[in-house]
Order: structure tokens, then sequence, then C-alpha cells
């Protein structure tokens, strides 16, 4: 298995998430390495209090949901 950059926050996530979700269902969480640095109401505000707390340093927002929901986009420069 091929390590991913965030593996360490997205076990975290795994770790925490059924207390994430009794506490903060539908918030966005900011995880760094181990650590659960908060809950937010939007992914901005979680997104920049990761930029002030670790510049441009890798850290995990993701929102608290039961099931994930896929990114779904659509490419232009998709060659068929």
């Amino acid at each position: 298995m091929r390590a991913t950059l965030l593996d360490k926050e997205l076990s975290t996530f795994e770790a925490n998430k059924g207390a994430l979700l009794a506490s903060a269902e539908g918030k966005f969480v900011l995880i760094k390495g181990e650590r659960i640095i908060g809950t937010f109401d939007t992914r901005p505000d979680a997104v920049g209090r990761g930029y002030e707390e670790f510049g441009n340093e890798p850290f995990l927002v993701k929102e608290v949901l039961e099931m994930d929901v896929p990114a779904e986009f659509a490419s232009h420069y998709i060659a068929i």
C-alpha cells in the first residue's frame, strides 16, 4: 500500500469519527497529524485557520458526515 500525504490525518478522522458525528455533524474539521485543531461552520473558516496555524504545510479539512459524498466534476480536458 502506498502512503499518501494525508494518511495520518485521515486515520485521525476515522478514529474520531463517532465523536465528531455526535458533536459536529455537518461542520468542517481541521486536522493536523494526530491533532484535531477544531470544528468550523464553513470550509473557508477551517481552511483559513489552517493557513494561520500551519502556513503552507499540509493539513486536512473534511466535512463531518456519516457517509462521504463523492466529489463530482466534469473536465473539458478529458480526451476521448
